[in-house]
């Protein structure tokens, strides 16, 4: 099965959330989809300034690797659409990435 990280950039919050809800919904509306494997926070730098994002590693159930990555696109989709209606914006959309890991390496593809 392969493997993907979603790095999901924290925007604005809506009042009385946290980063940490961002993680816990991202977790919870990806897992309606795939196992979650593995989830992390990191704060990359951006431009000029650190952006907090959540990364999510997750395993898509294998056929062709159209399909696979198909399948790893919806689900980002899926998450930042549930994101966005529970805890608020994912921002920049410039940091959203979306990895393939293939034989120990991580090959960046387009998340939209």
């Amino acid at each position: 099965m392969p493997s993907y990280r979603m790095h999901l950039p924290i925007g604005e919050l809506f009042p009385g959330t946290s980063p940490g809800d961002v993680m816990e919904q991202a977790a919870l509306a990806l897992g309606t989809l795939h196992a979650v494997e593995k989830k992390d926070v990191e704060a990359p730098l951006i431009g000029d300034r650190r952006v907090g994002r959540a990364v999510l590693r997750f395993a898509v159930d294998a056929s062709s690797r159209a399909d696979e990555d198909a399948a790893a696109r919806h689900a980002i989709a899926v998450v930042i659409d549930h994101l966005t209606g529970s805890v608020g914006q994912i921002a920049p959309a410039s940091a959203v990435v979306l990895t393939r890991s293939a034989g120990g390496r991580l090959r960046a593809i387009s998340p939209f």
